[in-house]
């Protein structure tokens, strides 16, 4: 029967549409807004993006391992995500 999962495993992942897996992507901008667990940056085009962030995030500043509620406005940070889950967040205080 484990045989059985892993070649059905196997299949899907050789056979699945290219857009199935959401790709990595990584926003920048400064720091708009700290909420806990939320975060919110306006980037370098005057968008706005808005972030939930969860247990499981790496978030740095300035190169060492904090809190979100370290983070200020005015920080510039680098988001990466894969769709709506945030996997780490690099920021740089001015």
């Amino acid at each position: 029967m484990r045989r059985l999962w892993l070649l059905l495993l196997c299949a899907v992942l050789v056979f699945a549409p290219p857009g199935v897996a959401a790709e990595k992507a990584v926003d920048r901008g400064i720091v708009m807004r700290v909420q806990p667990p939320r975060l919110a940056i306006r980037e370098l085009d005057g968008s706005r993006k808005r972030f939930v962030i969860n247990q499981a995030t790496v978030i740095t500043l300035d190169g060492r391992r904090v809190r979100l509620v370290r983070l200020r406005r005015g920080d510039v940070a680098a988001i990466d995500h894969v769709g709506r889950l945030v996997i780490a967040v690099r920021a740089l205080r001015p």
